[in-house]
């Protein structure tokens, strides 16, 4: 075989082999396509969150602030509760379109955060007249169930209360704190804690009411 005759079969063997690298690679390149297609498709079903949605060993965050505007006897306002407690002020009423219980508002709302589905507004407009006066635990027990349909459960609520003109005293907190046991049952870790706004805006000067929550749910 002369030199030339040799280079060329060396060329052709050379290309045929890069050729069915290329068809290996485009095939494979496409697998992995058509994978991660699929992958983000299921995310999307569970509402775009990542592959260890349903690990056993997951854990969710959800976090939310709520406010509420405090007035006195005769401007509308109604009876001043949180966590489903009467607040022992006759002096003080609270404004909302449902019964404006400031706190059962922002759990529900940090369960739904924790689960990525939405906040309350979405279960409970207040365009529509039907929420009106709601008791707020409805709104509780919604949020719960969305968060079990999804396989998660609150284990651990922590909870600011943030109120100038009424001191929250022990004795209160512990009677908000079994009022949510009864809701949330006896498993889950609950901490209650009162602050004033020393003074400073709405709040300090005794016109709202305001809460803040983090809630921690694991895996069922």
């Amino acid at each position: 075989m002369t030199p030339i005759s040799l280079s060329r079969c060396i060329v052709l063997i050379y290309f045929y082999t890069c050729s069915n690298s290329l068809l290996a690679f485009g095939f494979r390149h496409d697998t992995v396509k058509t994978n991660v297609v699929n992958r983000n498709a299921l995310r999307q079903t569970r509402h775009d969150v990542s592959d260890n949605y349903m690990d056993k060993d997951a854990y969710r965050i959800g976090l939310d602030y709520d406010i509420h505007r405090l007035v006195g006897t005769g401007n509308g306002g109604k009876p001043f509760k949180l966590g489903g407690v009467l607040v022992d002020d006759s002096k003080i009423f609270v404004v909302g379109h449902s019964d404006g219980d400031t706190l059962l508002h922002a759990l529900a709302d940090a369960l739904l955060g924790a689960t990525g589905c939405g906040d309350i507004g979405d279960y409970f407009s207040e365009l529509d007249s039907v929420n009106k006066d709601m008791d707020s635990c409805i709104i509780l027990e919604s949020a719960l169930k969305e968060a079990s349909l999804r396989g998660y459960r609150p284990i651990n609520i922590d909870i600011n209360i943030l109120l100038e003109r009424v001191r929250l005293g022990r004795k209160l907190k512990d009677t908000i704190k079994k009022a949510l046991y009864d809701m949330l049952g006896p498993d889950v870790m609950i901490n209650v804690k009162a602050k004033t706004n020393e003074g400073l805006d709405a709040i300090g000067r005794g016109e709202a009411v305001a809460c803040q929550v983090i809630a921690q749910l694991k895996c069922i």
